[in-house]
């Protein structure tokens, strides 16, 4: 696409220079929360910083380009992707896909990881409805649908959601439904202590407190300080009082018991590849095993903090089986106390549900982010 618009070849562009250009271009295209100045402002001063002034002429002209073609013509780059050089995904991402998907399934999949991802917004329904909600944000300059009973679709105006008086005050979360479903499977009751295990920054924790009510009790969890603190901010935006954040290693720290257990693994995200494109770049093919075993003692440590008859949720955003029911196999094949729960689907689009009741969303196929989720019973 870089070489289309600026009528140079990837090897004559300097790497600084291709890299800042790469940003731009995916701001201008696909980052709604950015307007196209400040895309090429900071992209053009980066340039000047790390090169010279003259590559940062160059950037400028080649990304007011990139915006006129925008404008005349939305479409215009869509008849690269014909050519299957054009997936922008590492040769091991696009080897592992077409062994899985097939090769038409690894070009949608391929399709979808490149287009500007939709943006859902999640209504706390113990505050307004869904058609009060739509009123006030169109109000606001934002068009929504009624994607299902608790989700909206953003059609226009995303980028103005954040300053909304309904974001703000916690009535509305920008959140995928995929997420959500993973909440759904767990089946959180009121009154129910629930450990959220690798929380930050914490979309689902939200959930999970609206869930379990004022008498039940969230403690949402995360190896990352910066992260953790993140989730406490958005604890006062929405006035929920039964969260309760801490800094925890996973792998080997303790917890209280708890009737339920989310735990949303570490993983190598590569079911939202459109949603953080980097991740297909800092990826690579060892990463995978490594999450695996990492996945697994994870798993194996806070199972320890059910209580018997209580369920984990199993969850990861890949699309990697060796992330996913490998992991589950391998758990229940070392913890014998422990079952495949079928039951926690009651409320979820059953298209999402595999033969094997977990639950397992290809964005290609079901038109949100990529995620696995398994429910595990403790029986003894």
């Amino acid at each position: 696409m870089i070489e289309h618009v600026s009528r140079r070849k990837k090897k004559q562009l300097d790497p600084s220079l291709s890299s800042i250009i790469k940003i731009g271009f995916f701001e201008i295209l696909y980052d709604e929360f950015i307007p196209d100045y400040a895309a090429v402002d900071s992209s053009v001063k980066l340039t000047r910083q790390v090169l010279n002034h003259n590559a940062s002429g160059f950037t400028n002209a080649v990304l007011r380009k990139l915006i006129r073609k925008q404008e005349s013509n939305p479409d215009w780059f869509n008849f690269l992707q014909k050519d299957i050089r054009w997936t922008s995904l590492p040769a091991w991402i696009q080897s592992r896909w077409r062994s899985q998907f097939g090769q038409k399934g690894f070009l949608e999949l391929s399709d979808w990881m490149n287009k500007m991802p939709a943006t859902y917004i999640r209504v706390n329904l113990n505050r307004e409805t869904l058609e009060t909600v739509m009123s006030e944000l169109i109000r606001s300059g934002i068009e929504t649908v009624i994607y299902s009973d608790i989700f909206l679709k953003v059609k226009s105006g995303a980028g103005r959601i954040l300053s909304t008086d309904l974001f703000q005050n916690g009535t509305i979360s920008i959140q995928n439904p995929a997420s959500a479903a993973v909440v759904g499977i767990m089946e959180p009751k009121v009154g129910e202590k629930i450990l959220d295990v690798c929380a930050a920054p914490g979309a689902k924790t939200l959930y999970l407190a609206e869930k379990v009510g004022k008498s039940g009790n969230i403690i949402a969890s995360d190896f990352d300080e910066k992260r953790v603190s993140l989730g406490e901010r958005d604890l006062s935006r929405h006035g929920l009082r039964n969260i309760q954040w801490e800094v925890k290693d996973a792998e080997k720290d303790m917890y209280e018991m708890a009737d339920k257990i989310l735990l949303d693994a570490p993983c190598t995200g590569t079911g939202v590849l459109g949603r953080k494109p980097d991740i297909r770049w800092r990826r690579k093919p060892s990463d995978i095993r490594r999450m695996s075993n990492l996945q697994l003692k994870i798993l194996e440590n806070i199972s320890k903090f059910l209580k018997i008859g209580g369920t984990i949720v199993y969850s990861t955003c890949s699309l990697e089986p060796e992330e996913n029911w490998d992991v589950v196999k391998r758990f229940l094949k070392l913890n014998d106390d422990f079952q495949l729960d079928k039951k926690g689907i009651l409320g979820i689009n059953l298209d999402w549900i595999n033969e094997d009741g977990c639950l397992e969303i290809f964005p290609h196929i079901h038109g949100v982010d990529g995620m696995f989720a398994a429910r595990l019973l403790r029986k003894s």
